[in-house]
């Protein structure tokens, strides 16, 4: 199996070096009590159709199983011993192939949100992201790798917006969505409603 890294980052979002994939995502103990994770670049995609649905993934992985996600998720993957990691459109791209099977490429980053998470449901792993929202248009034929989805949806953005609004008033284990899709949503509607333009 090929080992990857991730870029991690500063409080400012400038890379510092990077890290084994799955070691950045380990709850440990520090000194002043428990770290989650080490801080990484994440990628969320957001596949929306002609009449601006956002294509929705009921998410299969180790790491917040059984949460509902926007299209796709990953990092800009760098090759343990290679010098460059992936840029942020190609890592998209390699998402949407592995995950919806198809190849969608014009991928814009549309915005930047940074998140912490514990994952309810095995408090051993986490996400501590800076996260990029990458969109594309895409509202074709998708063959689903049910292997990294349960199951697909396509939801309006402002349904989105009110289960992220309800799940705030449940336990974290309750939740429908993924936390960096709260993180996501809880931007101002002018910044979401402008990241979210087809046009």
């Amino acid at each position: 199996m090929v080992r990857y890294e991730v870029p991690l980052v500063d409080s400012s979002g400038r890379t510092i070096g990077y890290g084994d994939r799955w070691l950045t995502h380990r709850v440990r103990s520090g000194p002043d009590g428990t770290v989650l994770g080490r801080k990484h670049v994440g990628i969320t995609i957001a596949c929306l159709d002609h009449a601006g649905r956002i294509l929705t993934a009921h998410r299969r992985h180790r790491i917040f199983d059984r949460v509902w996600t926007l299209s796709g998720d990953t990092h800009p993957y760098r090759v343990f011993g290679s010098r460059t990691p992936e840029t942020l459109p190609r890592a998209a791209t390699r998402c949407a192939l592995d995950d919806l099977g198809v190849k969608i490429e014009g991928w814009t980053d549309r915005l930047t949100v940074s998140y912490a998470a514990r994952d309810p449901r095995d408090p051993r792993y986490c996400e501590n992201e800076l996260l990029h929202l990458m969109v594309a248009r895409h509202g074709n034929q998708l063959r689903v790798n049910k292997k990294n989805a349960y199951d697909v949806s396509w939801v309006e953005p402002a349904r989105i917006l009110e289960d992220s609004l309800e799940d705030s008033e449940r336990d974290p284990i309750d939740r429908k969505y993924a936390p960096w899709v709260h993180a996501v949503f809880a931007l101002s509607p002018a910044r979401l409603a402008k990241a979210l333009s087809t046009g």
